[in-house]
């Protein structure tokens, strides 16, 4: 099996520890291949961000579905997932509904840390959209940019604990997502000082993309997600 991780922002250079981290959520039969966009943001905090971003997924998407069992993009904005299902009949998943399914087999209430103060009202609106707004406790923003998450490892770390401290406090949660997907490498440390179960949401997004395939499951395309029509878009 083979998964496809898009990186949807330029200059995401992959390093060997985040090759390794990918490889080692899987199972011995599965690849994960890598790949940044070349055209787009440097990072995704604003809809604007998402914009610009997806034309070139979609791009990723076409290129490479052909070689690959499933396809990942890699941000908690799920930018473009929904319009990739419909570019390929392949599994797509996308970490934030990733994250959050998982979290409603672990407690009955969840919370999610994210960046800016802005991407916390992203969450409440994705969690209607997933139909889960009863089980999302809050969404808070740690007013750390994507950018700079691992500038300051420990004062990012500080950060998401006295946020999730709070939720579990204050707002009732039970579970802890990792509201951006570039808090990846820092997972860990939340973990070790933190009472409940925390969710990296692009660990999410591989295992279940892994999963369905293994399942053999794929997206039903023909009423919510329809086939393109190729011919109606002009100039690209």
């Amino acid at each position: 099996m083979r998964i496809l991780v898009i990186e949807p922002v330029v200059n995401g250079h992959w390093t060997e520890e985040d090759e390794l981290y990918f490889q080692g959520l899987v199972g011995p039969g599965t690849e994960v291949e890598l790949v940044s966009i070349a055209r787009g943001p440097r990072s995704i905090e604003t809809y604007y961000d998402v914009a610009y971003a997806a034309p070139e997924i979609l791009r990723t998407v076409r290129e490479r579905a052909v070689g690959v069992d499933a396809i990942v993009v890699n941000c908690f904005a799920d930018p473009a997932v929904d319009a990739a299902r419909e570019a390929t009949d392949k599994v797509v998943v996308g970490p934030a509904e990733a994250a959050m399914s998982l979290a409603l087999h672990l407690g009955r209430k969840f919370s999610v840390i994210s960046v800016l103060a802005n991407t916390a009202s992203w969450v409440e609106i994705q969690a209607l959209k997933f139909g889960v707004e009863r089980r999302l406790a809050s969404a808070i923003g740690i007013e750390i940019p994507v950018l700079e998450l691992e500038n300051s490892p420990d004062r990012t770390v500080a950060a998401i604990v006295a946020a999730a401290q709070e939720a579990i406090a204050r707002h009732g949660a039970e579970v802890i997502i990792l509201g951006c997907t570039g808090m990846a490498a820092l997972a860990s440390a939340v973990r070790e000082r933190l009472s409940v179960p925390v969710i990296e949401p692009a660990a999410a997004a591989v295992k279940l993309a892994e999963l369905l395939v293994s399942l053999g499951l794929r997206h039903h395309r023909g009423r919510t997600y329809l086939p393109p029509s190729p011919d109606k878009i002009r100039g690209c």
